[in-house]
């Protein structure tokens, strides 16, 4: 393997959380997470946010993805209730995945399969795309001390290691307070979307340090599950995917983690799948791969291997 570019879903997530640390966090079901309110630990986020509260009330034992998906088909952009919805949605995604990454960082356990993998072959990445908002793969390569930068946040500016992009949104992403700056007790009690912080032509968005991680967002650009992304007009993200396509066209290994292939999804991934060269050995890493996907890939690449994540090791190592 001499240049592998990587894209994931919530499978890398699953795979640390849920089977090798076995913590009662389920990446889907964020809902669950009984995330504190910042700002009165008697309290519980959900209770700030009522609209999602009531959201979750009216959809009694109904998953949590499906009930965002719930509101996703009915979501009408010029209804103001509906905005306010949507924007308490972003907030708390933004809350629950960083709250889910102070668990993790107490939790931690060294060799983990994924962390052992990266370690090994970590020169031979060249990017990684991540649909994820929370921190995994980050935190991985944290505990392993290999570099990375995520492209269109400010890392960029000095771009180091294993190029990172997020087009769905990260919970350590917002808007710079140079754009935009409200006190932290205040932002959750205002409606904003798709702002921009543009430095000499290009996108950025600023990283939260760790110790701010639980602090609400002012600007919370998250893609919520299930949604047509709003953020392909976002400059970062148009930039972001322009740099992603130019590496995939020299890539000889394209892996390919957990991936579902959504409807809302596709023209996204489409976009870097188109620029594969023919030769590329792709690898679908999933116990059961969408076979709409899986006929897309091989009309692309005649080298497309379908690997079970439980055994996946004897596979690609």
């Amino acid at each position: 393997m001499n240049s592998t570019l990587f894209i994931v879903g919530n499978g890398l997530s699953i795979d640390l959380l849920c089977r090798y640390l076995k913590l009662d966090i389920h990446p889907s079901s964020p809902f669950l997470f009984g995330v504190p309110d910042p700002f009165d630990s008697g309290k519980k986020l959900l209770d700030t946010l009522t609209r999602v509260k009531h959201m979750i009330k009216s959809y009694p034992n109904i998953r949590d993805f499906d009930i965002i998906q719930n509101f996703v088909k009915n979501y009408q952009k010029n209804n103001e209730e509906d905005q306010w919805k949507h924007c308490e949605l972003r907030y708390y995604l933004s809350l629950a995945y960083s709250y889910a990454n102070d668990i993790l960082l107490d939790r931690w356990e060294k060799d983990w399969r994924w962390e052992v993998w990266i370690n090994k072959n970590y020169n031979n990445i060249v990017g990684v795309i991540s649909l994820n908002y929370d921190l995994v793969l980050e935190t991985t390569l944290n505990k392993s001390s290999l570099r990375y930068y995520r492209i269109g946040s400010t890392e960029e500016d000095n771009p180091t290691g294993i190029l990172i992009f997020k087009p769905h949104g990260s919970c350590d992403f917002d808007i710079s307070n140079r754009a935009i700056s409200v006190l932290p007790k205040l932002r959750l009690k205002n409606l904003t979307s798709l702002n921009e912080f543009i430095i000499n032509g290009r996108g950025r968005v600023e990283t939260v340090s760790e110790e701010k991680l639980l602090e609400p967002r002012t600007e919370a650009d998250i893609v919520l599950p299930l949604e047509f992304s709003p953020q392909t007009q976002l400059t970062w993200v148009r930039q972001g995917y322009e740099t992603v396509r130019q590496i995939a066209k020299t890539v000889d290994t394209f892996i390919i983690l957990g991936i579902s292939y959504q409807p809302c999804d596709r023209r996204e991934i489409n976009s870097i799948i188109d620029n594969i060269p023919a030769n590329t050995k792709i690898q679908l890493i999933n116990p059961k791969p969408n076979a709409e996907f899986e006929r897309k890939l091989r009309r692309v690449s005649d080298n497309v291997q379908r690997i079970n994540p439980t055994d996946f090791f004897d596979d690609i190592i």
